[in-house]
C-alpha cells in the first residue's frame, strides 16, 4: 500500500486561543460582499502560516468567507480573512486569505518556542 503524502504546506503548531469569526455574506444586491457584525467565539486548535484549524459547535460551511480576530501574542491583535477549507464534526479547517507580516511572524515565534 502507498504511503499517504502530506498536502500541508506549512508545519502546525499548537495555538490553544480564543479567536472571534464574524461571517462575510453577500450584500442584498449581491454585488459585494459585507463582514457581519455579530462575531462567533471558537477556539483555536492549532495554527500554521498558511491558516488555523478551530473547534465549535457552530455550524460552519466549506468555502464560507469569515473574518477573524484573534490574539498572535498577548496584547498583540490580528485580524484576517480566512476560507472554510474543510468540515469534520466540530473541528474546521480555516486557509488565511492573506497572511500578513504579524501572522507570519508569530507563527515562526511560536516555532522556535517549540523547537
Amino acid at each position: 500500500m502507498a504511503a499517504l503524502q502530506e498536502k500541508r504546506r506549512y508545519k502546525r503548531f499548537d495555538f490553544q486561543k480564543s479567536v472571534q469569526i464574524f461571517p462575510v455574506l453577500p450584500s442584498k444586491s449581491g454585488n459585494i460582499y459585507e463582514v457581519q457584525t455579530q462575531a462567533v467565539q471558537v477556539k483555536a486548535v492549532d495554527i500554521s502560516e498558511g491558516g488555523l484549524r478551530l473547534e465549535t459547535d457552530a455550524d460552519l460551511n466549506e468555502n464560507f468567507l469569515v473574518k477573524m480576530h484573534f490574539e498572535m501574542t498577548k496584547d498583540r491583535p490580528v485580524e484576517v480573512f480566512g476560507r472554510i477549507m474543510w468540515s469534520s464534526e466540530k473541528q474546521h479547517g480555516i486557509r488565511f486569505m492573506i497572511a500578513d507580516h504579524e501572522i507570519q511572524h508569530g507563527v515562526r515565534a511560536i516555532a522556535k518556542k517549540k523547537a
